[in-house]
């Protein structure tokens, strides 16, 4: 099993009871979400709402690592840790890596089942 793979399939198995429609679904709804949240924190580093970027990138830390997307639960962490800093430095390509694993995530749907 590859483990350039943009979620952590044994932790999804775990969560899903191997059922793969359900895992199926759980990361449709994950990528719909995960793309209003990236949307309301771009819209926050534009008004540098510092409290809403860190509440939308704690949001996607705790559902990335619901499914297993590692790479953006890390992410979402770096995210959350600059907008406790008051730092907008980095969080426009914070969010550009961000869109850019959910279409991995997205890929990897349309060839899983």
């Amino acid at each position: 099993m590859s483990t350039n793979l943009p979620i952590d399939l044994e932790h999804l198995h775990q969560i899903s009871e191997g059922d793969t429609e359900f895992e199926l679904e759980l990361l449709q709804v994950f990528v719909e979400d995960t793309q209003e949240h990236i949307a309301k924190a771009r819209l926050a580093i534009g008004l540098q709402d510092y409290q809403l970027i860190a509440r939308e990138a704690h949001h996607m830390k705790g559902s990335s690592g619901n499914v297993g997307s590692n790479a953006m639960q890390a992410l979402a962490h770096d995210l959350e840790d600059l907008a406790k800093q008051q730092s907008i430095e980095q969080t426009d390509a914070i969010l550009v890596q961000l869109e850019q694993q959910l279409l991995q995530v997205q890929d990897f749907m349309k060839t899983y089942a």
